[in-house]
């Protein structure tokens, strides 16, 4: 895929794909595209080819800061565009104001695919739509200057998005002075209350930290009496995980947190053969029902050890996908 038969790169077939990738909507595997971009501009960065490269590259850094969860990914890029910025060195463009350096339009994947071919192989048969007028200009395309600027602002982007994504949220002290009483205990209250803020597909950052906060205490100090709703309160940020675009380190601290949770009740039949009476998905009404447990001991399966335990299993099988890889 993206060569021809004598080795060449197709770039009709990557611009097809960058452009459909960059929509959302790949046909091949993004990290697989992605990593051979990175091969192809390490290997030729002063080249038409990486040239050519360092634009797919540059265009691709948000989708691959909101889609890829393979860290080495990124790692590849980011050594690829380094090299790049390397040999270009303090190259300035040589002539200011004669020529318009194209711009690379994240809301245009087509116009970043056109960029790329041209660059790339401006007499091949992929260029043949492109060429026109106001395409021809391959001294702006090629300028050292403008490329230097494309591989600083590739390299600074995604080593950012590396430490947002792939870097879990460091341990905030002000959380354990809220969330824990005088004497040990979680504040179940204080912690749901934050809990509950996360009510829309973005995700809340006051609820997120409260999630994090949460598996961080059930994978250390939790009391065996708080388990149960520490674990809806992660399962209510967990679910989030895809449409919130949850960070890849976020979602594996969820995961292995979640893993620390009793499912032996799993093994047991449900005993509410009349059914339960709120969905499971209204995780921080659970928690709080586990938590301060009304005295009507009748709660129609609210408070069910299976039920809590089956949801706490589906969202580990669903935080897997969304996971950090290396």
């Amino acid at each position: 895929m993206y060569y021809k038969d004598d080795g060449s790169i197709d770039y009709k077939d990557l611009a097809n794909e960058l452009a459909n990738m960059l929509h959302g909507y790949p046909y091949g595997e993004p990290p697989e595209t992605l990593g051979m971009i990175a091969d192809e501009l390490r290997t030729d960065p002063g080249g038409r080819h990486g040239h050519a490269m360092l634009v797919a590259a540059y265009a691709s850094r948000w989708y691959a800061k909101w889609q890829i969860t393979d860290v080495s990914v990124f790692d590849d890029l980011i050594e690829a565009a380094t090299r790049a910025g390397e040999f270009y060195g303090t190259a300035v463009c040589p002539a200011p104001g004669e020529h318009e350096h194209p711009k690379i339009d994240a809301a245009d994947p087509e116009g970043a695919a056109e960029i790329m071919v041209l660059i790339g192989d401006p007499e091949g048969s992929a260029a043949d739509s492109f060429r026109d007028a106001e395409h021809l200009d391959l001294d702006a395309m090629n300028c050292p200057g403008y490329l230097r600027e494309l591989a600083a602002e590739t390299v600074r982007d995604l080593t950012q998005a590396r430490r947002e994504r792939f870097e879990v949220p460091p341990a905030d002290a002000e959380l354990d002075e809220r969330y824990l009483t005088e004497d040990g205990r979680t504040d179940l209250d204080a912690l749901l209350s934050d809990i509950e803020r996360q009510k829309y597909s973005s995700i809340d950052p006051a609820a997120e930290k409260a999630a994090v906060w949460a598996s961080r205490r059930l994978l250390g100090d939790a009391r065996p009496e708080e388990r149960a709703p520490l674990a809806l309160a992660v399962a209510h940020l967990a679910q989030h995980c895809y449409w919130g675009s949850a960070a890849p380190s976020v979602a594996a601290l969820y995961n292995e947190a979640l893993r620390t949770f009793d499912l032996a009740a799993l093994d047991r039949p449900c005993p509410h053969t009349d059914g339960h009476s709120v969905q499971i998905r209204d995780t921080p009404r659970h928690a709080r029902a586990l938590a301060f447990p009304p005295e009507d001991a009748d709660d129609n399966g609210e408070r069910c050890p299976r039920r809590v335990a089956a949801y706490v299993q589906e969202m580990i099988d669903y935080t897997a996908q969304y996971m950090s890889r290396s």
